[in-house]
């Protein structure tokens, strides 16, 4: 009994919080692996082996420890973590038995070792150590692309000669402030140099 593993199955049964069906085999193999996690809970691993090992199932020493470890991974970890799975099986049995030595406890010496056993089984499952800090990640900011070509965003283009026109229509304002007018409206080319030399007078004027 019990030749074809259907842990990866059961992982997926796990995980999806029983809405997968299972087949009468597979029901049966994740009763088994229930059944196993009983056994070694109550009488140890290697009573649970010895289980599979018996009439009616008659497993191989090999095939019983492999179930063994799928019980185990399978009820003790979410994440396919072998090394997990044991440690929090390892928390959860130092718990039992610091609850029995307190609950026979007669002396002191009896409530040091529930102590014990309860220090142990906090650094068995990382309860000893703080909790990584949590980086947040820095919020993305949203991009701006500025242009003055009007066809991007889906608008006509404008027509340069009458900006041109309407500028020279401008009454009362000085010919140099035309010009940069039209050039801010993109009427005429921009002169660099000139550009730069009206910026360092008035840096000077300053």
């Amino acid at each position: 009994m019990f030749e074809t593993s259907y842990f990866d199955r059961l992982q997926d049964y796990m995980a999806s919080g029983g809405e997968i069906d299972l087949n009468d085999e597979e029901f049966n193999y994740y009763n088994m692996l229930h059944t196993l996690i009983g056994i070694e809970r109550k009488y140890g691993k290697d009573n649970a082996v010895s289980f599979l090992r018996h009439e009616p199932f008659n497993c191989t020493i090999k095939r019983a420890r492999e179930m063994y470890s799928e019980a185990i991974n399978l009820f003790y970890c979410d994440d396919k973590i072998e090394r997990e799975a044991m440690r929090q099986m390892m928390y959860e049995e130092m718990k039992k038995a610091a609850k029995v030595a307190l609950t026979m406890a007669e002396n002191t010496k009896d409530l040091e070792v529930y102590g014990n056993l309860m220090i142990q089984a906090w650094k068995v499952r990382g309860l000893d150590k703080n909790d990584p800090e949590k980086i947040e990640t820095p919020k993305e900011k949203p991009i701006k692309i500025y242009s003055l070509d009007t066809e991007k965003i889906g608008l006509p283009q404008a027509d340069r000669y009458k900006l041109a026109s309407l500028i020279d229509s401008i009454p009362d304002i000085p010919e140099r402030e035309k010009v940069r007018l039209k050039r801010d409206a993109q009427v005429e080319d921009i002169n660099v140099e000139e550009m730069l030399d009206d910026t360092e007078k008035k840096t000077k004027s300053y």
